[in-house]
């Protein structure tokens, strides 16, 4: 099981370019719906499940993203993405 308590933490998006090995994510406008995506991420060895909470000029957010331990290891560096905010 996930532990959810990292979605209790305020902590800004990943900044998108994978400096901080956060390779992909999906923002969500409440908690509850973080939450239910968080079962349905498939971690390879290396992965890990992050996130937090923040607030942009709409409103309070949640992301969900994963983390992974080396770069290069993952692949290309250019597919760092994120999806947008759902509710």
């Amino acid at each position: 099981m996930v532990d959810e308590d990292f979605l209790a933490h305020e902590l800004a998006l990943p900044e998108g370019h994978g400096k901080d090995h956060v390779v992909q994510w999906h923002v969500f406008r409440s908690r509850e719906a973080a939450e239910a995506f968080m079962p349905h991420v498939k971690l390879a060895e290396g992965q890990q499940l992050v996130g937090g909470y923040t607030r942009d000029s709409v409103g309070p957010l949640w992301w969900v993203g994963v983390q992974v331990d080396d770069l290069d290891r993952w692949g290309n560096r250019t597919a760092v993405n994120k999806h947008g905010a759902s509710a």
